[in-house]
């Protein structure tokens, strides 16, 4: 077994730039591509990935990628790989796959042929996982072209479902977006943040946790426990890694809605950002910072009302004046990044 390999990380279109940034950081050299960036580690550098990356939905581990034209082919090619190198026979397996401009394209017969080969390597057929709330293994084959690309999750959720937000109210802003959206916004954790239109409170938090420096995957469960390759020493190593700190300027987070205001605290708890969140139910411009009271110099980043989240036929103009009045009120030294979508 080798002990670098292929690696993928995927983001939401758009995303590239943040997810090559965060990478950087923890000095991975990657190529940015459609939907994420591709790279090189071994184990500690896929735990680390999956422990730090704030803007990626998934980081896989790339077992094999062939020409392929026909199922038969598909079947013969996938029995060589060596399955028991990474998979646990105990554990089940969740089979994904996708087709485009291929031979090959019944994405049910992928899977099929997938899981034989697999049966075939262990000498029985694996567990078939329906649902990846537990830990499964995640195999995604990919055609494009009539090249195939076999790929295990190294986790068995997506890893902007991060574990705090039991309660997303309406419509929630997903875990990597709001990451991203602090990230892109160029706010500084030695200023304020606000958030007027808080909803469950994914952007406060996430800002809190990377003021704080915490990972973004601290609650999740270990990468790669769902494989052979697992090792706890080497997963408390990277653990040992972070020096948490504390928050140096304050972050304010409120809403209309109280029971919204209530979700962001409780999210706030079990994400451990609760003392560094500022949580206030109360319209948009009864908000202390809209009314003179805000710090010398900060940031204002919101996922504006629209869509599903407001009344049908509700004229937001009038609410989107009222907050860039508010926030050009408070001096040359805010700023805003607003999301409506």
């Amino acid at each position: 077994m080798t002990d670098t390999f292929s690696l993928f990380a995927s983001c939401q279109p758009g995303l590239e730039p943040f997810l090559i940034e965060e990478l950087s950081r923890q000095y991975v050299e990657a190529e940015a591509v459609p939907g994420g960036a591709t790279f090189q580690g071994n184990t500690q550098s896929i735990m680390r990935a999956c422990l730090w990356l704030g803007t990626a939905s998934h980081v896989r581990i790339r077992l094999a990628q062939f020409r392929c034209r026909a199922l038969g082919e598909l079947e013969r090619k996938a029995a060589d790989l060596p399955w028991r190198d990474w998979l646990v026979g105990r554990v089940a397996v969740h089979l994904t796959a996708r087709s485009h401009r291929s031979r090959v394209y019944h994405t049910g017969g992928i899977s099929e042929r997938i899981y034989n080969a697999i049966g075939a390597s262990f000498g029985q057929s694996p567990m078939i996982a329906r649902d990846t709330d537990y830990v499964v293994a995640v195999i995604t084959s990919r055609f494009e072209d009539d090249i195939c690309t076999i790929s295990l999750d190294a986790t068995s959720t997506p890893l902007h479902r991060r574990g705090y937000r039991l309660d997303g109210r309406k419509a929630p802003l997903r875990e990597d977006i709001a990451h991203a959206m602090v990230l892109a916004s160029g706010w500084s954790p030695d200023t304020a943040m606000l958030d007027p239109f808080c909803g469950s409170g994914t952007i406060a938090i996430e800002a809190a946790g990377l003021a704080m420096g915490l990972p973004p995957g601290r609650l999740r469960a270990p990468a790669l426990q769902q494989t052979a390759r697992f090792d706890i020493e080497s997963w408390q190593e990277v653990l040992d890694e972070g020096t948490p700190r504390e928050p140096v300027a304050p972050i304010a987070a409120s809403d209309r809605d109280k029971g919204a205001v209530e979700a962001t605290r409780a999210n706030a708890k079990r994400a451990g950002v609760y003392e560094a969140i500022r949580s206030d139910v109360c319209a948009l411009a009864a908000q202390n910072w809209f009314q003179g009271k805000a710090p010398p110099a900060g940031t204002v980043i919101t996922n504006a009302p629209y869509g599903v989240r407001i009344q049908n036929n509700k004229n937001l103009v009038p609410l989107y004046q009222t907050l860039g009045n508010r926030i050009k009120a408070m001096g040359e030294d805010w700023n805003a990044t607003i999301l409506a979508h």
